[in-house]
């Protein structure tokens, strides 16, 4: 079900292979992904001023990669078949980095959050998709539940976690709030990829 969505699905398979890519060459050559990571300090960023972008290309564990991968492609597609291949890089790219920005300000405005190595992760930016796609389809049906069940699940965790993992938490949130702007934007946005779209 997943990959025959996929494939009418150019943008979301094109970052789903970017991650693949990333990871196996963090395999081959672990310095890359130092150099792509976000700095787990707001001092750090001036060191690598490009990572809070790359950073959402980056991951250090297998399944968290897959879970991204299958997120994308259970939440992707349907945002391209709603609006079109450019804004779900448009979407990915801006939940993404403003993530990362929001860890930068939030180790800047609480100094005992900041780490000392590296953050990596594509959530942010995934969790924008899925906000958007919720933002548009409000009550379509994945996995069982509804997109508006799964936002709900995805804030709950998120907010549960803050307290013990708050920078990751505070990456992920942003990134879902600029999803859901994003995808409030397109559902009114007229023309053939705008506009009301049935759930």
């Amino acid at each position: 079900m997943l990959f025959t969505r996929l494939k009418s699905s150019p943008a979301v398979l094109s970052i789903i292979a970017i991650q693949i890519v990333v990871y196996v060459a963090q395999l081959v050559s672990p310095d890359i992904a130092e150099r792509l990571a976000l700095p787990g300090s707001a001092e750090g960023l001036g060191e690598r001023p490009w990572s809070p972008l790359t950073v959402i290309f980056v991951h250090d564990l297998l399944v968290h990669v897959v879970l991204m991968v299958v997120m994308l492609a259970a939440f992707g597609p349907l945002l391209e078949k709603s609006a079109r291949a450019v804004d779900v890089v448009a979407v990915y790219l801006l939940a993404g980095v403003a993530g990362s920005l929001g860890v930068v300000a939030a180790t800047a405005a609480v100094p005992t959050w900041a780490e000392d190595g590296t953050i990596v992760g594509s959530s942010a930016a995934v969790f924008g998709v899925t906000a958007a796609v919720l933002a548009m389809r409000p009550s379509s049906r994945i996995f069982g539940g509804t997109t508006t069940q799964w936002l709900a699940i995805l804030v709950a965790i998120n907010i549960v976690f803050l307290f013990s993992l708050p920078l990751g938490s505070v990456g992920h949130l942003v990134g879902i709030a600029v999803g859901w702007v994003y995808g409030r934007w397109l559902r009114s946005r007229p023309g053939p990829a705008g506009g009301p779209v049935p759930a």
